[in-house]
Formats: C-alpha cells, sequence, structure tokens
C-alpha cells in the first residue's frame, strides 16, 4: 500500500482553512510531495475543494492553480468506471438505517482505494465508523501509521 494514497477532499482543503486539525493535513501534503507519494482522487475532488476553499478567505484561483501543478506530478484524477461504481454501491449499502448508510461521495474515495489497495486518508469520522470494517481507511489524525 505504499506510494500511492486516495486523498479525501476535506483533508487537502484543511490546510487551507483554520480548523483544529489543519496542521495534520498540512504535514500529511508535505510528507506526500516529499515522498512522491501518488494521489489518486474522483474527478469530484476537484469540484469539492474548490466549493469548500471558495465560501472561506483563501483564493480558489489559487488553489486550481495549485491542483494543475499537482496532477502534472503526483495528483492523479480518475474517472468513475464501472467496476468502481458497483464497488461504491457495495460501500453504500454496509450502513444501517439507524445509524445510515455511506454516501456515495464519499463511497467513490474508498472504493478507489480498495480497488488501487491504498489507504483512504480521510476527516469525516462518520464515513470512517460506518466503514472501517473494509478496511483501506485512516483517519487524519492517524496517517502516519499508515504511511
Amino acid at each position: 500500500m505504499k506510494n500511492k494514497i486516495v486523498l479525501d477532499s476535506c483533508v487537502f482543503s484543511k490546510q487551507f482553512l483554520k480548523e483544529q486539525d489543519s496542521h495534520q493535513a498540512k504535514a500529511l501534503i508535505e510528507k506526500l510531495l516529499i515522498d512522491k507519494i501518488h494521489i489518486i482522487v474522483p474527478q469530484l475532488w476537484v469540484y469539492e475543494v474548490l466549493a469548500t476553499v471558495s465560501i472561506g478567505n483563501y483564493s480558489a484561483i489559487e488553489v486550481y492553480g495549485l491542483m494543475i501543478k499537482l496532477q502534472k506530478s503526483l495528483l492523479h484524477t480518475v474517472e468513475l468506471d464501472e467496476y468502481c461504481v458497483n464497488k461504491i454501491i457495495d460501500i453504500c449499502k454496509t450502513g444501517h438505517t439507524k445509524s445510515g448508510f455511506p454516501s456515495f461521495y464519499d463511497s467513490s474515495y474508498h472504493a478507489l482505494a480498495i480497488l488501487n489497495d491504498c489507504y483512504f486518508v480521510t476527516a469525516d469520522k462518520k464515513h470512517f465508523s460506518k466503514t472501517q470494517q473494509l478496511g483501506h481507511i485512516v483517519l487524519l489524525n492517524d496517517w502516519e501509521t499508515a504511511l
């Protein structure tokens, strides 16, 4: 599972926001760049990151420029194919009527991690609690143990 990860949009966005765990997101991104770890994301990642940073005080244009730079080296945005969509649907079914079901969006990241045999790094504790039994997922505050 080395040399690649699936990175949740919320984790990437945290480096531009002032949140309690922003320092962890910054440290993770720095580690990915230094160690040249490939970042795999669904195409919706771009939209999610830009939507998040555009409501804050950070320039969405600057963030987009950074994304373009990353796409030239370590960032790989992928189209979801039928095989991946089937895995996403399977993940969405793992929830429970009382606790809820994983969203299609969150599950798309997780499916990519499973299919690429790597970790999905997220700060979404709800998705994590619903799907941790599937493996290939780690919370932002535990990323160092996975890489």
